[in-house]
């Protein structure tokens, strides 16, 4: 694959918000992640399949239908992070994403929740940033729990809750769902 550079990046307009509304899991344990529409050129996606039914989701309406799962965030309480690896000496290039959401209220069905994700091998995960804008973590082969924290907290202001950190690899870079409809 030629490595040649095609265009730049433009100052933009400042109308860009930071963090994530909603987070869209499925589990796909056992199973293969088939990226629907893939334009290696806009870095983007339509959509996916997963699952031995399986199961497709090629528009925003389908994220909220089983398997597909929403964990809605608080405001200014959820980060995706993607950092690059590139070694020369290896020849390799890769990305890391970490996801990290929080859920409200120490309670037996939240606790369940973590159970069960920290279990699976393979997670279909996106995320919905305050822009409106849906990405994929770890693309092609799926995420997983790497971490996480149950707390109550100490003082009335403070969290009790769960903290869980998502890490998902790929040989490209964070993809956009551009959802047709």
């Amino acid at each position: 694959m030629p490595c040649n550079l095609a265009s730049g990046v433009s100052l933009d307009c400042r109308t860009n918000l930071g963090g994530i509304a909603s987070v869209y899991i499925g589990s796909t344990t056992g199973y293969d992640i088939t990226l629907l529409g893939e334009s290696a050129s806009e870095n983007s996606i339509t959509g996916f399949t997963f699952g031995s039914a399986p199961t497709t989701v090629d528009s925003v309406a389908d994220l909220t239908v089983a398997p597909m799962y929403e964990f809605q965030q608080p405001r200014q309480a959820a980060t995706l992070t993607e950092t690059g690896n590139f070694d020369e000496a290896n020849g390799v290039a890769f990305y890391e994403s970490s996801l990290t959401i929080v859920i409200n209220k120490l309670q037996a069905d939240h606790l369940e929740a973590l159970d069960i994700l920290g279990q699976n091998t393979k997670l279909v995960v996106v995320i919905r940033d305050n822009n409106g804008k849906y990405f994929t973590v770890g693309n092609e082969t799926g995420a997983i729990v790497s971490a996480s924290t149950s707390d109550t907290g100490t003082a009335f202001g403070d969290r009790n809750g769960i903290t869980i950190t998502f890490l998902g690899y790929s040989t490209q870079p964070l993809l956009e769902v551009a959802f047709a409809s």
